[in-house]
């Protein structure tokens, strides 16, 4: 199987990529529609890959695998999380500036560790903190353009309770992901998301195929589904069966990192220079916490037993 760092290092890379290629798509499908097109074809790819992912994945004793049905409440869990975070978090866009939702997103940063403290009653270490400032401080002088114009309304909140549902996922996905194999996981939970996601779509704008899916929009949600889904959500679980949610969250920080960075390739973005230092931030808390986790006096996280 894939490095569980690697696979994590990865993760941010390909969701960093999704920005620009959603922002493009966007202009051609509703965002119901964009979003039930990417889980379902996330989910075809996780299909597609479970004959592999059931070779390769190596386990200590296969015969203690659980029965497939023990996997449905976790994944109902998991997969409503995705939903509502992504739901909340576009909602929350179209009444508020890209200035304001794009900090309050990467707040999960923060979120993720008091909400594992609380649900799975561990100590946060110090220098898990000052990982977590520095990704804080890092977000947010990547995503605000004008460090004067952030003003809280109704839209803020709407994204505040989908980085409440981000960190939520992160930590379910900490004690999930040490129970079941990837492939079960993986394709239980992107079921999940994307009958609910089809269904709102059905329900609202439906899933506009005829003059979305044109040549220039399929390599697009290609990008977003297969690898942005199906791919990016499976090398999550893939980390998290060795991590703690504390130290993945900053990894996955770098996700606006590499979204600037993408941007300013594809769509010809730019950074400001207090950008690019929060760009070196959270780059630095990345850094941190991977010298903090390999170095000699770390402890090794072993896999919690089921309770």
């Amino acid at each position: 199987m894939l490095d569980s760092t690697l696979a994590l290092y990865l993760v941010p890379v390909v969701w960093g990529a999704t920005f620009p290629a959603a922002k493009i798509v966007l202009r051609h499908m509703p965002i119901a529609s964009f979003m039930a097109w990417t889980r379902g074809t996330g989910l075809l790819a996780i299909a597609a890959a479970t004959p592999l992912l059931r070779r390769t994945e190596a386990r200590a004793v296969a015969d203690e695998r659980p029965p497939a049905r023990s996997v449905l409440l976790p994944a109902l869990v998991l997969g409503t999380l995705i939903f509502a975070s992504y739901t909340l978090q576009t909602e929350g866009l179209a009444r508020t500036t890209a200035t304001n939702a794009g900090f309050i997103t990467g707040l999960y940063v923060v979120f993720t560790p008091l909400i594992a403290a609380l649900v799975l009653r561990r100590r946060v270490p110090g220098i898990a903190w000052v990982a977590i400032a520095a990704s804080v401080a890092g977000l947010a002088l990547l995503s605000v353009k004008h460090l004067a114009t952030i003003r809280p309304h109704v839209g803020d909140l709407l994204v505040l309770a989908g980085a409440v549902g981000w960190a939520c996922h992160i930590t379910v996905m900490e004690r999930a992901s040490r129970r079941f194999p990837v492939w079960m996981l993986s394709t239980a939970q992107m079921a999940v998301t994307a009958i609910l996601q089809v269904g709102a779509a059905l329900a609202t704008a439906g899933l506009r195929p005829a003059d979305a899916l044109s040549a220039r929009v399929w390599p697009l949600l290609v990008l977003t589904g297969v690898f942005g889904s199906g791919l990016a959500y499976t090398m999550q679980i893939v980390a998290q069966q060795r991590m703690t949610s504390t130290r993945a969250v900053v990894l996955l920080g770098g996700e606006a990192l590499f979204s600037a960075l993408f941007a300013a390739v594809w769509i010809g973005e730019r950074l400001a220079p207090h950008q690019w230092l929060g760009a070196a931030l959270v780059l630095g808390a990345m850094v941190v916490s991977e010298l903090a986790a390999r170095g000699p006096s770390a402890v090794v996280v072993e896999p919690a037993s089921a309770e």
